[in-house]
This record gives C-alpha cells, structure tokens and sequence, in this order.
C-alpha cells in the first residue's frame, strides 16, 4: 500500500523532502521547473482541499509530441482506482493534469514553498470522513483515497527533482 497524507511520518518525510528542493534543480525527466512543480503540486493539493473547483476531464497521455486524450471512465471503479493509486507504476512525464492544477504561476520561492508546505499540513489535518471534492479524473473519492493520490503526487514530483 502506498504512503498516505494522513500518516504523520509520510508528512514529516514529506516536509523534509520539500526543504531539501533548490529553486535551481533541473527535473530528472519533464520539463518544468523546480518552482513550476512546487505551484504544479500546491494547485492539486487545493483540488483536494477543495479550494478549487475542478470539472470532470479527460486524462491525457503525451506520447513523443502526441497527446492523446483518454476517457478515464475506469478509474471511477474503485478496483481500477485502487490499482491506479496504491500499486501501479506512474510513467515519467507522460499524463498532463487538468489546466485547474496549472494555475498558480511560480512567485517568491520562499513564499511557495512555504505554502506547499501549509497545504500538506491542511491535508494531513482534514479528517478523512469528511466530504472531500471531486476529482476531475476519477470522480467523488474518499478522503483516505485523496490522502494517498496526493501523497504520491507530491513523491512522483519530488523524486522527479531528486528530493
């Protein structure tokens, strides 16, 4: 099973990773920036939260200069989502996130870190029986299955910058 937003060490972890990011670390794979991926990472932190409201979207899948829009229609059955979420490898660099987890453009570096690292605490603190929004991908998901889809977000992205 995947590493949760709701276990206090995976945040702990987590917070530790975030602090050890450079405003001038190159990405391993993809091609944003250190302080596009920190917005990047906040904006799907706010989805979850709830701060921004997302409409259902195609998942779009980028293979060589080609992306292809894919109905995720199966993630919305929770064994698929399961799989998805807890167990199945992300490949590198090729979904593209909904323009709603694109919309914070890079400012102070300080400043953005420091409110990425705010917005894992708030979703570490909201309680996972608590009604969570959608998301655009795979539709109304529990807290504990947002708590799991960040955390891997935040590592995929972490990882991705060598963090």
């Amino acid at each position: 099973m995947s590493p949760t937003l709701l276990d206090r060490r995976a945040v702990a972890e987590m917070h530790a990773r975030i602090d050890r990011l450079l405003p001038e670390s190159n990405p391993r794979w993809g091609t944003m920036s250190a302080a596009q991926m920190v917005c990047h990472v906040a904006d799907h932190l706010r989805v979850a939260l709830g701060d921004t409201q997302v409409n259902p979207a195609k998942l779009t899948l980028r293979f060589g200069s080609r992306d292809i829009a894919v109905n995720p229609g199966l993630l919305r059955f929770r064994p698929v989502r399961h799989l998805f979420v807890h167990w199945l490898p992300w490949p590198q660099a090729r979904f593209r996130a909904p323009p709603e987890m694109w919309r914070t453009a890079p400012g102070e570096w300080r400043e953005d870190i420091a409110s990425l690292h705010a917005l894992v605490d708030r979703v570490s603190d909201k309680p996972p029986a608590e009604p969570w929004d959608h998301h655009p991908w795979c539709g109304s998901i529990s807290g504990p299955e947002w708590a799991s889809i960040c955390c891997r977000h935040l590592d995929y992205h972490l990882r991705q910058f060598g963090a």
